[in-house]
């Protein structure tokens, strides 16, 4: 067993008594941020000759699955903090030490373009207010999206489309605004964060479309859709919580009505049977199609339009599973998933936030209807 996948487990029973702690403070719980840090939590995604974990994707998959059983706003973070690791691939050698070079550092991210790069010598003036930077009070580097200006107009590229770049912003060159007063994920601390004419060096900036600088396995995975699989990975570990915490409901719940308890009522037993298919089957085709682009990416070969087409297909599909039957779960308890002790009310919420995240957008899925249909997918970050 991975021994990031080991330290997550070994961190459940620390997550869960901690869980009313992370929800009021609106951010994880300092034990479980140790925990975190100490496991190597943060850093799956960094090179392991870095320091880093350099997890192999499907592990990375179980480990978010084991925390968002526990909590779902401890996963975000972690699955959140993959975003740098993978980023890294389009900075050089130089850049990734520098940012990597803390084994306690901790990553925020913003893809909102929400901010302003002005050209000048040796890099960009940065400014800007980013919206949903999760974890960002923990954060020691945040990169962020900008629009590129020159002379007060912004830089086009040659579609003729505003030219954007991620910008690493360190701790220190930005404040916190605390906008995070929501219901769901309410532990990941996604507050704003504003920034004022900072100045950050080219070299600590980046774009989807740059040439990868780095030539590991892990840095020929699709970007995005392997972000999104994480997610997704996310999502079964909120419903797998959801299912069980029924299953406890309905074995230990005193039945107080004259009806039959809730574990003799027939269409209980079939959602509960059901709900173990839906997810043990959304689960093997997410693992299935990773594995698939793994292989590819370890050996090598191209990655396919039709395999990154099949990886978003089955991290969205995953994901929708997962509602379905968190929803259905939460039905199946009745009055008892109003209360916040209940696992089963945190679910609820939680995986609503979880599905407002911008890679289960309608469009990935247009994209890869496109493949399918023998087109060139328009997105082109596919």
């Amino acid at each position: 067993m991975d021994d990031q996948l080991r330290a997550a487990r070994a961190l459940r029973n620390t997550i869960r008594a901690t869980r009313q702690q992370t929800e009021a403070g609106r951010r994880l719980a300092p034990q479980v941020v140790e925990g975190l840090i100490t496991g190597g939590l943060f850093r799956l995604a960094v090179p392991a000759s870095l320091g880093g974990a350099e997890t192999q994707p499907g592990v990375a998959l179980q480990i978010y699955e084991e925390l968002a059983w526990a909590d779902a706003s401890v996963a975000w973070i972690v699955w959140n903090n993959q975003f740098v690791g993978l980023a890294s691939r389009y900075s050089s050698e130089a850049v990734r030490t520098e940012i990597f070079s803390d084994d306690r550092g901790i990553f925020a991210n913003s893809t909102r373009p929400a901010g302003r790069a002005m050209v000048v010598d040796g890099g960009f003036n940065v400014s800007g207010r980013w919206s949903l930077v999760s974890g960002c009070e923990l954060a020691d580097w945040i990169p962020v999206m900008c629009i590129v200006h020159r002379a007060d107009q912004p830089r086009t590229l040659t579609d003729g489309e505003p030219e954007t770049r991620m910008v690493y912003l360190s701790r220190g060159s930005y404040r916190i605004l605390d906008t995070w007063h929501v219901g769901g994920l309410r532990g990941t601390g996604s507050h704003d964060i504003v920034a004022d004419d900072v100045f950050v060096p080219a070299e600590l900036t980046f774009s989807f479309s740059d040439s990868a600088q780095d030539d590991r396995p892990l840095s020929r995975m699709p970007f995005f859709a392997t972000v999104c699989a994480g997610c997704a990975a996310l999502c079964l570990g909120v419903a797998q919580a959801a299912r069980d915490t029924l299953l406890e409901l309905a074995s230990s719940k005193v039945q107080v009505d004259p009806v039959p308890a809730t574990r003799e009522r027939p269409w209980v037993q079939k959602l509960v049977a059901s709900s173990g298919a839906k997810l043990a089957s959304a689960r093997l085709l997410l693992y299935s199609a990773l594995a698939d682009v793994w292989a590819a990416c370890t050996q090598g070969v191209t990655v396919t339009d039709s395999q990154r087409a099949h990886l978003w297909e089955s991290g969205h599909h995953a994901a929708h599973v997962s509602r379905e039957v968190v929803r259905s779960m939460y039905d199946l308890a009745g009055a008892s998933a109003l209360y916040t002790e209940c696992p089963l009310e945190r679910a609820h919420r939680d995986i609503h936030a979880v599905m407002q995240h911008i890679v289960f957008a309608p469009f990935w899925m247009e994209a890869a209807g496109q493949v399918r249909l023998g087109l060139t997918p328009r997105n082109p970050i596919f």
